[in-house]
């Protein structure tokens, strides 16, 4: 009986003018989608290649002297990811460039955007498409399968066959589900081919399994809204009054509710200016005392004050840490003193820029975890870890790009080790890596050099990413489940 009403649903939503506008939108919607998105990948993976390509010629340069090799700024560029079409979430907004040494990492920003005109509509993506077209589309088909049938005076025909109720739920549920479906497949479908259809792309089989998970979720979301469609349906008589009380539900949860969590976020975390940190604070009581949200001159200032701090007091580091003059032989000079120093500002400056950034990140998480009331936030979160995008990746990647820096200066120790005319003092001080020759001047075979290669999530990291979220949406959809079936049970169809 539970199939016999679901295909009664199904047939009867394909044959309705709301099932061919939607199926049309959708898949419109999807198919400028896929265009939008094969035209920017095709863009930034050529701007990519040719900044990443730049960089290793200029690396090459700085081979023919160690030392070099240790100071030269990398410019490393975040790849261009083939998934932004299913998610690509804040990627345009967040940073793309990081500069790397063998010492220290600088703070990731945003650098050479690509100018492309359709580049500014990239944000058109699965995720938006779902989250606001079809979620909608998904209400329009349950709002009135049980107040309009009431109106119609069918529902009170069938229930007198006594056929049990909650059949008649979970038909008219999977009739809608499969309705639904649909033009979901139909539009990703084509937006693939589209993609596909572009000899610059190509998709391997974890890109596959991400899309068919991504696809899997998808569902997930929208079984949100048709069960409470259905809710809303067995909560009212007359379906007029369903469909407007559905439209402002979804215009609240959906559209209202993400802006309003962050304007909320923002005043409960703002608090009066603490007192100004004093230079000879500790870091951990910058920290405290700077609760607002970090700002670009503040950590100026901070750089500035850790520096004079360690400058002030240098001679803890040795006698005569502070003077350098040209000549190694100087009786002044003191290069073990000198590389302590120097090793420790530059250590005293990570820690700073460390703190700066894990700051700027408890910020834009904090938004984001307030934002999950809204059951878009959460889909949209959860497809992000999926498809390998958004603000996860950006902080793995700064990881990255700082473990680099790392092995870098590990690859340069070693090799200075082999040189018996070298100081041996590996410090960020390019004046004593080039009169006192503390670093070796020797020449480095280019083939050695460690190259960054960014590391992707794999499928099993973006689903341990993800099931916090996909475990929300499972509950939200139980709890509507189980709304609808006490309030149809209770329903009267007279």
């Amino acid at each position: 009986m539970i199939r016999r009403i679901a295909c009664k649903e199904v047939i009867e939503n394909l044959v309705s003018l709301r099932f061919s506008l939607s199926l049309l939108l959708i898949v419109s919607l999807f198919a400028v989608c896929g265009y939008v998105s094969a035209d920017g990948y095709r863009e930034l993976s050529r701007d990519y290649w040719t900044r990443t390509n730049e960089n290793l010629g200029a690396l090459r340069g700085q081979a023919g002297a160690l030392y070099r090799v240790a100071f030269y700024g990398q410019e490393i560029y975040r790849k261009p990811k083939l998934l932004s079409i299913c998610a690509e979430g804040d990627e345009k907004s967040l940073p793309n460039f990081f500069r790397v040494t063998a010492f220290t990492a600088d703070l990731p920003r945003v650098k050479g955007r690509a100018s492309s005109a359709l580049f500014q509509f990239s944000s058109l993506d699965w995720v938006l498409i779902i989250s606001l077209i079809l979620s909608f589309a998904a209400m329009m088909f349950t709002y009135d399968s049980i107040c309009g049938e009431k109106e119609d005076g069918t529902l009170r025909l069938v229930l007198a066959n006594t056929i049990p109720r909650h059949q008649v739920l979970l038909g008219k549920y999977l009739g809608a589900m499969i309705t639904v479906t649909i033009p979901l497949v139909a539009g990703m479908l084509v937006s693939l081919i589209i993609v596909l259809s572009s000899r610059e792309v190509f998709f391997d089989a974890a890109a596959w399994s991400r899309s068919l998970s991504i696809a899997c979720l998808s569902l997930l979301y929208l079984s949100l809204f048709v069960l409470l469609g259905l809710v809303v349906s067995s909560r009212t008589g007359r379906s007029a009054n369903a469909m407007a009380i559905l439209l402002l539900v979804w215009v609240a949860s959906v559209i209202l509710l993400p802006s309003l969590c962050g304007i909320v976020f923002e005043i409960s975390h703002r608090e009066p200016a603490a007192a100004e940190p004093k230079p000879g604070d500790g870091l951990w009581q910058w920290s405290l005392q700077a609760r607002n949200e970090p700002t670009p001159a503040e950590l100026q200032r901070r750089l500035a004050e850790v520096a004079k701090e360690m400058w002030d007091n240098n001679e803890k580091f040795g006698k005569h840490a502070g003077y350098m003059s040209n000549d190694v032989n100087d009786p002044g000079n003191n290069p073990p003193a000198r590389a302590r120093l120097q090793n420790a500002v530059t250590e005293a400056r990570n820690e700073v820029l460390e703190d700066y950034h894990n700051r700027l990140l408890a910020q834009a998480f904090g938004r984001r975890n307030w934002a999950c009331l809204s059951p878009a936030v959460v889909y949209q979160r959860a497809a992000e870890a999926l498809a390998g995008t958004g603000i996860h990746r950006c902080v793995r990647l700064y990881r990255q790009v700082k473990r680099y820096g790392a092995d870098l200066k590990e690859f340069v120790r070693s090799q200075d080790l082999e040189d018996p005319r070298s100081l041996h003092l590996i410090g960020p001080e390019n004046s004593m890596a080039v009169s006192w020759r503390a670093i070796s001047h020797n020449p480095v075979d280019f083939d050695v050099i460690p190259k960054f290669q960014e590391q992707d999530f794999t499928l099993g990291e973006s689903l341990r990413l993800a099931v916090l979220d996909i475990g929300l949406l499972l509950l939200l959809n139980l709890g509507l489940f189980a709304g609808a079936f006490l309030s149809f049970l209770r329903y009267d169809v007279r």
